[in-house]
């Protein structure tokens, strides 16, 4: 039963959601997947967990990361947002090659959750005094990463 168990596990698991915030005046189409601006920007709480499964099938969870940090959705959406996911999911645990295909997913879940223009400017018709004026949200995103480990079997 436990090698059946083992056989099933993924290398990793990743969720992305979004915080929604009660306080936003938009109907419930719209928070589903709203439109991002330029001036706004997304707080990634991020957690990583290590799952270790013995040879009886119990689990075990430790946690490698858990923080949070800021970025701006224009830059995300460019090539520092994967600069910015490498360097945030950074650990000895997670090897480069299974790191890559989490930042890969990541972005992918954060594009299918928002509304965006690839090539949207800082202008967008406003006058620089008048962009200054907005007020800027931020979007709170809760990334939960589980990787599956291997039991020491020297312990």
């Amino acid at each position: 039963m436990a090698s059946l168990f083992a056989a099933q596990l993924e290398p990793y698991r990743c969720q992305v959601s979004r915080l929604y915030q009660p306080l936003l005046n938009v109907n419930d189409e719209h928070q589903k997947c709203p439109k991002l601006e330029p001036t706004e920007g997304f707080i990634f709480y991020t957690k990583v967990l290590s799952r270790t499964i013995d040879s009886n099938s119990h689990a075990m969870l430790t946690t490698l990361l858990h923080y949070s940090q800021e970025i701006g959705c224009k830059s995300f959406f460019q090539k520092e947002g994967l600069d910015f996911l490498h360097s945030h999911l950074s650990h000895p645990n997670l090897p480069s090659k299974l790191r890559e295909e989490i930042v890969q997913e990541v972005i992918h879940k954060v594009r299918h959750m928002f509304e965006f223009d690839d090539s949207f400017d800082f202008d967008h018709g406003c006058g620089i005094g008048q962009l200054s004026d907005l007020r800027s949200l931020e979007y709170c995103l809760v990334l939960e990463i589980v990787v599956d480990t291997q039991e020491d079997v020297h312990n």
